[in-house]
């Protein structure tokens, strides 16, 4: 549904001109011309976006480095309920998505808020400069990094699905449908899709040299028959014009050698490129072997990823019916980033999931006692309290263990 993007100032004023249609050719053939008339831009105050862009540079600091990511940009796609839905209600969803960005990340930050209706499926291109304060050096600077935290990133779907639910009557079914994945598979999904593409890009590159090879292949093959064809061709000249009416001959049959003991040097060398040309074809048999090979694997990481997705399909549907049950059963609308966190302590601990690593068992600590602090969490402080104590006693275990295992060692 929504896509993040940063981009360095080089990037700028190609993406100005895709975001404002500046020209009538463009590289995308999704792009329907006919329909650019729909296009909204919602900012519409009689600027552009590199004008915006350079005004707001102009404001804050920003490094000179060619590599600083000086533009956030946000692709927000039309959810597939509202499809059909009328042009009114869809124009007030990327209204309403607007506003949600605007708030989170600064009016005054924003370049550029586009909505395309001119392709095939519409979408919103929301494009602002990442600012943040230093309180350092007292002054606004460009920080993709701390405005594009893990944290926001992890929470925007989830807080932009309960503004557009908030503010819009008509929109029900929301943006985290099953085409949504829950972000404790984010991880795994990521090692799938590196390896997915690890093994697209081996098989064209052996794609691609089988066809290098093949090519070689036919020009060797060429070249052999062209020249057995002129020594032909001279045999037959040379008998043609051994005699003639006055029994002389018009050329002479040693320049008739002369040339042929060339072709013949050619064909020599010919020859060794065919014998080269045979290592090819053995090379290419083995090239071959391991596209099958590659095939095999990319079959077998594709059933792999089909498989991951049907899992996420279903624990997307239970995380469903928990938020239901929550919502509706216990009054909870939503469970805050750190009472998610202690819940998964707790229930590792319940489970007698412990772990073995000291570092981790101390996040843990950190983690329930925060939670423990906060007046707003809705664990009860018994079972928090309980849960610190296991963990404690867990940090001790790990440290007489260590202890152990050194004065052993050092025996």
């Amino acid at each position: 549904m929504a896509h993040l993007k940063k981009n360095t100032r080089g990037a700028v004023p190609g993406l100005a001109v895709h975001f404002e249609r500046k020209t009538d050719h463009h590289t995308n053939k999704e792009i329907d011309v006919s329909k650019s008339y729909l296009n909204q831009d919602l900012m519409a105050d009689g600027s552009d976006m590199l004008s915006r862009f350079s005004e707001r540079l102009n404001d804050v600091y920003c490094m000179k480095r060619d590599d600083v990511k000086a533009l956030a940009t946000w692709i927000v796609t039309l959810p597939e309920e509202l499809t059909e839905a009328p042009y009114e209600q869809q124009s007030a969803f990327f209204e309403a998505t607007m506003n949600f960005l605007n708030e989170r990340y600064g009016q005054e930050n924003a370049v550029a808020t586009v909505v395309h209706y001119d392709e095939t499926t519409p979408h919103l291109h929301y494009a602002f400069v990442p600012v943040v304060f230093d309180d350092k050096k007292s002054r606004y600077k460009v920080s993709a990094k701390e405005v594009l935290t893990r944290q926001d990133l992890q929470t925007f779907h989830e807080d932009l699905d309960q503004h557009l639910k908030k503010v819009l009557p008509f929109y029900e079914q929301g943006i985290l449908n099953n085409k949504t994945l829950p972000f404790e598979n984010v991880a795994e999904i990521k090692k799938y899709n590196d390896q997915f593409n690890t093994l697209k890009a081996e098989l064209a590159d052996i794609e691609d040299n089988i066809r290098a090879k093949q090519a070689v292949l036919k020009i060797t093959d060429q070249a052999l028959t062209e020249v057995d064809l002129a020594e032909q061709q001279i045999d037959a000249f040379k008998q043609d014009l051994s005699k003639n009416l006055f029994g002389k001959t018009v050329l002479k049959p040693d320049d008739l050698d002369r040339f042929k003991s060339v072709l013949g040097t050619m064909k020599k060398a010919t020859l060794q490129s065919q014998h080269e040309t045979e290592k090819l074809k053995q090379t290419l048999g083995q090239v071959k072997a391991q596209l099958v090979d590659v095939q095999a694997d990319y079959q077998k990481l594709n059933a792999a990823h089909q498989t991951l997705q049907a899992d996420n399909q279903e624990k997307q549907k239970m995380d469903y019916v928990m938020r239901d049950m929550l919502k509706n059963d216990y009054g909870v609308d939503k469970l805050s980033h750190t009472d998610v966190e202690a819940r998964y302590v707790l229930y590792k601990l319940d489970h007698e999931e412990r772990t073995k690593n000291k570092k981790e068992a101390q996040s843990w600590l950190k983690i329930l006692t925060t939670v423990r602090e906060d007046p707003a969490t809705k664990i009860a402080p018994s079972r928090l309290d309980w849960g610190i104590e296991q963990v404690k006693a867990l940090i001790n275990r790990i440290i007489e263990l260590t202890r152990t295992v050194f004065k052993e060692s050092s025996l």
